[in-house]
């Protein structure tokens, strides 16, 4: 199996280094051509308004909508910004392939930045989540399924397809979020 990570903009090594830790092959996704290679796909924390203009400066918008639903994405800070359907920043264009919207920075500027415990629904065990400039939920479907929450506000969603995390797991050592993305993988 194949992992692509967006390698455009932001924190896409940390993402690099956790898939090869539970051995499977990474990509470096650049390009169409790395996109193609790819059966699940990352989109890591960033910058949003400088990864969207990104995608089409390199082409990569069109074809990641032409395959949304035949690979599995999941969407880590700015990449949950960019899955989801928010189109009330006239600076940022959307992938809009989760129906939910969010405002970004919700949890504070970057010197609000926090690292909180956090009980996920599929595991046992609590990880800790990173919140850097991280965006907040302020609606989603009712076909979205919450699986973890801060203060009664929702942090991390699939629609059992993809998967969209307002923190960074990245910087957890608790594999947890990305064995479940794996295996949203394997159950197509």
């Amino acid at each position: 199996m194949n992992i692509g990570v967006l390698s455009l903009q932001g924190n896409y090594f940390e993402h690099l280094k956790k898939i090869e830790l539970l051995e499977f092959k990474s990509i470096k996704v650049k390009t169409k051509n790395d996109l193609f290679k790819c059966d699940g796909l990352i989109i890591p924390g960033g910058e949003s308004t400088t990864m969207s203009k990104l995608l089409d400066y390199q082409d990569l918008r069109r074809s990641i909508l032409d395959i949304k639903d035949k690979i599995h994405i999941m969407g880590v800070c700015a990449g949950m910004v960019l899955l989801s359907k928010t189109t009330k920043y006239n600076n940022l264009k959307t992938l809009s392939i989760m129906d939910f919207e969010v405002e970004r920075n919700g949890w504070g500027r970057q010197i609000n930045s926090f690292n909180k415990k956090i009980k996920l629904s599929f595991s046992a065990k609590k990880i800790m989540g990173t919140f850097i400039r991280a965006p907040k939920i302020i609606s989603y479907n009712d076909r979205i399924e919450c699986l973890a929450m801060i203060d009664n506000e929702p942090i991390l969603l699939t629609d059992g397809r993809h998967l969209a995390c307002s923190f960074h797991p990245e910087y957890s050592d608790n594999l947890s979020i990305y064995k479940y993305f794996l295996n949203l993988i394997n159950s197509k």
